[in-house]
């Protein structure tokens, strides 16, 4: 499996972004490494998506003796604040004091300790780790401190149209569908490795399986018999959680009906959807069906949607499908900010295979201006 396309923006926040991107997932020189495990970036990529800036130093040749520096309280904060604004976000290109991230910061002058708060747009950040690894050093780099103390947080999720969407969904920052209008091509897999990894990246996610007909979420995540609970007093929907992702499908109501016409799919899903207690999330993540019929246009209506990943495989019988889908995601207004060509090869004997050719996802690219 391999990511053909993402763009460059490394946080993954949809929500009040800066950047013309409204998502990405690694940006342009680095990889995402997909599995029907997990998603993994590959840590020789990142070394150069955070830097330090070669600014002349602001500190001179003083002494680095810490007891030997006297600062006061406004010159060490001063001291401080320049030395964070050496690091450049690598998507806003600009400093990380300029984007608002220090925030409650806290001087002891007598034992040169400094302890601040970096508040990044999503707790999904790739590359929170490094930021904290950079301000320690160039905090550290200043000849008075000792200690450097620094907590990483991310903003609250923020509501998208709040007063447009049903009650169920106000609290939900980013609403992402998983699509490809070909059935068979790994939709769900990827779907849930997409949840579970931005869970373990620290944001709050939830999984909505929107295909009715053949419902894949409790098999793939959880293989016990689980139903959803009603809140008789709200007469909302309360979802099952797995691993700290909430999820919620037809599959779990128990045995339904097996023949449903469209009207009536239509209807399980705004209820499924709008009436679920989702909460707070940063993402919830749309498992979609095949095809591009009633479910996929009343999804589209009831939410609006934060963008699309597209899920291929290489035949050209899922690139004709898939087109339709991106087709679709276009006239609606939706950005397509990824394509995941699936089963796209194998290695065996120190050698790499590619059973059903290549090129399909390359052809997706293309269609959808990559």
């Amino acid at each position: 499996m391999q990511l053909l396309h993402a763009p460059c923006w490394p946080h993954l926040p949809f929500q009040g972004c800066k950047s013309p991107s409204i998502l990405a997932l690694v940006p342009p020189d680095r990889f995402l490494q997909l599995s029907a495990i997990n998603f993994s970036l590959h840590p020789s990529k990142l070394e150069k998506s955070i830097w330090v800036s070669h600014r002349p130093s602001i500190f001179g040749c003083g002494s680095t003796n810490a007891t030997s520096v006297e600062v006061s309280t406004g010159t060490a904060e001063n001291d401080v604040l320049k030395a964070l604004s050496q690091i450049i976000d690598p998507d806003f290109g600009t400093d990380i004091v300029s984007c608002g991230f220090v925030k409650d910061m806290q001087i002891n002058e007598a034992l040169g300790e400094v302890s601040f708060r970096l508040e990044l747009t999503t707790p999904a950040c790739p590359i929170k780790d490094m930021f904290e690894q950079r301000a320690n050093e160039v905090v550290l780099a200043i000849p008075w401190v000792n200690k450097v103390n620094v907590t990483m947080s991310a903003q609250p999720a923020r509501p998208i149209f709040a007063e447009q969407l049903p009650e169920g969904l106000q609290k939900i920052s980013n609403i992402v569908a998983v699509s490809s209008c070909k059935g068979g091509v790994g939709k769900s897999t990827v779907a849930v490795n997409l949840a579970y990894t931005l869970a373990g990246m620290g944001a709050r996610v939830g999984i909505f399986d929107a295909d009715v007909y053949g419902p894949s979420l409790p098999t793939m995540v959880s293989p016990e018999n689980r139903l959803l609970e009603m809140n008789p007093e709200k007469r909302t929907i309360i979802p099952t959680e797995y691993l700290g992702v909430k999820l919620v499908s037809f599959g779990f109501s128990g045995q339904g009906r097996a023949i449903m016409r469209g009207p009536m799919v239509s209807g399980v899903i705004n209820q499924l959807l709008t009436t679920t207690e989702w909460g707070e999330l940063d993402y919830l993540v749309i498992d979609m069906p095949p095809g591009t019929g009633d479910i996929q246009l009343t999804l589209c209506q009831v939410v609006p949607l934060t963008a699309a990943v597209i899920v291929t495989t290489p035949q050209k019988l899922a690139f004709i499908d898939v087109a339709k889908g991106v087709r679709m995601f276009s006239k609606l207004k939706v950005p397509c900010i990824a394509v995941v060509e699936n089963m796209c090869h194998f290695d065996a004997d120190g050698k790499r295979y590619y059973p059903f050719g290549r090129g399909s996802g390359s052809q997706v690219c293309t269609l959808s201006n990559y």
